[in-house]
């Protein structure tokens, strides 16, 4: 009699830990849960590839997958997978947008080496690209002008350019302002104008990419005169520049 209690006993305990190992396993007993992934494998059409080999369906607000992401994945009670999203870094995320907004007047006189303004400047990340823009208002005296200039980590690559006044215009002519458009080099100065009046305002519009290789650190936007002279070069309150990281 002992002997088959026993038995008996083994065989309830058994079950209920194949039970409990069959709950754990099964979406349907045990509900939704989440948890966090790192992506192996971007695939067409909206589903990213785990390291440990589930394919995972996108929301819509995780745009741009890369391989590397650590994101947070869900699994409905009918076992179906979403990616919610990637996780904060401490770099800016794939898509995600930064804005330095100048915050006070800085004038320089009798300085014609660039150097980089208080305000417009970013840590940039190793292996990212991003997308610039910006706007920069600023007054100089024609002859002295501004020159914009940049702050790079070692090694970076890319484009931009400066929509401004070109050199030598004092005012406008029948066609209009004399205006830049050429393309630069990602770490080229270059020089527009002032004008007749210390205190005429004008801006140069920037655009451009940045592709930083193996070595982050600071992105900054230099300038300072363009020749020296007594009569400060000015860049004003509310200039701004935007980075959008695309990779």
């Amino acid at each position: 009699m002992k002997e088959t209690f026993g038995t008996v006993r083994k065989l309830a305990d058994a079950l209920q830990q194949q039970a409990v190992s069959a709950g754990a396993t099964a979406t349907s007993v045990r509900g939704a849960d989440w948890r966090l992934a790192t992506v192996q494998t971007v695939n067409a059409g909206g589903t990213v590839l785990t390291d440990d080999g589930i394919t995972v369906r996108q929301m819509e607000t995780y745009t741009m997958p890369q391989v590397g992401d650590v994101i947070v994945i869900s699994q409905s009670s009918s076992g179906n997978w979403l990616a919610a999203g990637r996780t904060a870094t401490a770099d800016l995320g794939i898509g995600q947008t930064l804005v330095a907004l100048k915050t006070a007047d800085t004038s320089r006189t009798n300085n014609a080496a660039p150097a980089d303004d208080p305000h417009l400047t970013f840590a940039v990340a190793a292996n990212a690209s991003y997308i610039v823009d910006g706007w920069i208002k600023y007054s100089a005296l024609v002859d002295l002008d501004i020159t914009v200039d940049w702050t790079t980590p070692a090694g970076a690559l890319g484009e931009w350019t400066g929509h401004g006044m070109g050199l030598g215009t004092t005012a406008q002519s029948t066609n209009g302002y004399s205006i830049r458009t050429e393309t630069n080099d990602v770490a080229q100065p270059r020089n527009f104008s002032g004008t007749t009046s210390a205190v005429g305002e004008y801006s140069v519009l920037i655009a451009g990419t940045l592709r930083v290789q193996g070595t982050g650190g600071t992105y900054a936007l230099q300038w300072s005169q363009g020749n020296t002279g007594a009569t400060a070069t000015t860049v004003y309150t509310d200039s701004w520049l935007r980075l959008t990281r695309i990779a």
